[in-house]
């Protein structure tokens, strides 16, 4: 009896498997193009050691998928599917070392039902990369701590310098690993052996590509991603609990509610027992020690500054460990499961009707449409540029699909991410004429700045408005608009600074 209750489970933790992964795979061929999809393909397709706003690793692996299956939006959200496979199977390698039996089938249902891993495989990020890196670092620092060889020590220096290549935040998985050692009467001698300093010589020459880079370029990514935030933060300092409770709702809505909120419980449980002296088990202080200090971080910066929802996707690996403790009963994974089933059921409804307008630059409607108005205009102008000013998105969106080079707001004294450190010597460009784009949200948000035309006009000789592009669904209903300005004459501004 007790075997066939065990097989029964067994199905039903297989097919819940591959039905959610049946449910990504329609996603991610239904999902179309979104800005950050192009703009690190555009990364991608200008190879450099790393970034203005991100590490390399996204940009190789897009790279690597448009060269090997060529450039489409399918190949994009295809090599997002596949590796966050990996890092699903990966995990799952992990997990069998610290846990087995029910605990282990649930911990891993919680993370395969988790919206984020849906979100990493139909969005192309640096988040992609990342978590794969972050798992396989989970599962070799685990055996580098247990087994103590060499190689192991050497192989998770390499895999968490290659996260640090994805996504700053990785300096988490060092940061774990140290606390680890240092909380733990077992393993704190391993923090004065070699095998440590090695862990600590590969993690710094695995991250090499990004550390060249930005001594190069005057560590100009570091400081955006640290202390211009930091800076930000400061100036702006006050106590917001309207930006607390959309990283809270965010959140449950990545993981879903009964799996965050055990990351919460099971954070403060940890930090309790760490005061009364209560001795942790190996497992619980190496889980507790990935998880605590990267979720409490963010969730107190959450108070006063707006934490993007993939930040801390992370953490819910190894909190899924410290999160099954809680879950007594199949009940509350089956409740998780069905609730996720019918969010993907929802987001698929979303995706190829869009019955709730997206009210936002951030879509995935309309860049191709847009791309083909934009080609008239320009067949129509010939020897024009063109270039938008919304940060990336437009300009990265319309790289994507068209074969001349498309500029960013740099050329108007805007932010342009990487495309300000692409196209530096805007002074080569004097007299050039230009089209410009940019969508009805941009201009309103922007309001505060002055009219369009107005902005444009200090730096090209005459501006004249071109027929607006109004983007319609298959009922004919209006969906998106763009702004369209023919600009002659560009006049640089004297002194041009880098103003990513």
């Amino acid at each position: 009896m007790h075997t066939v209750h065990t097989m029964t489970k067994q199905k039903e933790f297989i097919g819940t498997i591959i039905l959610f992964s049946l449910l990504r795979i329609i996603l991610a061929s239904t999902m179309g193009l979104m800005p950050q999809d192009a703009y690190y393909c555009y990364y991608g397709d200008h190879l450099a050691l790393s970034y203005f706003d991100h590490p390399p690793m996204i940009a190789y692996m897009l790279r690597l998928a448009t060269t090997l299956f060529g450039k489409s939006v399918f190949t994009l959200h295809a090599a997002d599917f596949l590796v966050t496979s990996g890092t699903l199977y990966i995990f799952y390698l992990f997990l069998k070392r610290i846990l087995s039996g029910e605990a282990l089938r649930k911990a891993f249902l919680l993370i395969v039902t988790a919206p984020f891993i849906t979100l990493l495989c139909v969005n192309s990020t640096p988040d992609v990369p990342l978590l794969f890196f972050w798992a396989l670092s989970l599962l070799l620092i685990h055996k580098a701590v247990t087994e103590n060889k060499w190689h192991y020590w050497l192989l998770g220096g390499i895999t968490s310098g290659l996260a640090f290549d994805s996504k700053y935040t990785a300096v988490f998985l060092g940061f774990g690993l140290f606390l680890f050692l240092l909380c733990s009467k077992d393993h704190r001698k391993k923090l004065i052996t070699g095998q440590f300093i090695l862990f600590v010589i590969t993690f710094i020459a695995a991250s090499l590509p990004v550390i060249v880079w930005n001594i190069q370029n005057d560590f100009i990514s570091i400081k955006y991603q640290s202390t211009e935030r930091a800076s930000s933060m400061s100036t702006g300092f006050q106590f917001q609990p309207r930006l607390f409770l959309g990283y809270f709702g965010s959140q449950l809505g990545l993981a879903l509610p009964v799996f965050f909120l055990l990351i919460f419980r099971s954070s403060f449980d940890s930090i309790r027992r760490l005061f009364s002296r209560n001795k942790f088990e190996t497992n619980t202080l190496l889980s507790a020690s990935f998880t605590v200090p990267f979720f409490l971080c963010f969730t107190a910066i959450a108070f006063i500054y707006w934490v993007k929802v993939n930040w801390i996707m992370p953490v819910y690996f190894t909190g899924a460990f410290l999160a099954v403790a809680y879950l007594k009963t199949d009940k509350i994974i089956r409740w998780q499961t069905g609730l996720s089933l019918l969010l993907h059921i929802l987001a698929f409804i979303e995706l190829a009707w869009m019955p709730i307008p997206v009210n936002s630059d951030d879509t995935w409607w309309g860049w191709n449409k847009l791309t083909k108005e934009v080609k008239t205009v320009k067949d129509q102008h010939p020897g024009y540029i063109v270039f938008s000013d919304d940060s990336y998105k437009t300009s990265a969106a319309l790289n994507f699909y068209l074969p001349e080079h498309v500029y960013g707001g740099n050329l108007i004294e805007k932010h342009a991410f990487q495309f300000a450190l692409d196209d530096r010597n805007v002074q080569s460009l004097a007299g050039q004429n230009a089209i410009y784009v940019t969508s009805e949200l941009n201009k309103r948000k922007r309001q505060d700045e002055g009219k369009v035309q107005d902005i444009l006009q200090r730096y090209f000789q005459t501006v004249s408005p071109l027929d607006s592009i109004i983007l319609k669904n298959d009922k004919g209903i209006v969906q998106r608009k763009f702004a369209v300005f023919e600009c002659k004459g560009y006049l640089p501004p004297a002194g041009t600074k880098l103003h990513p």
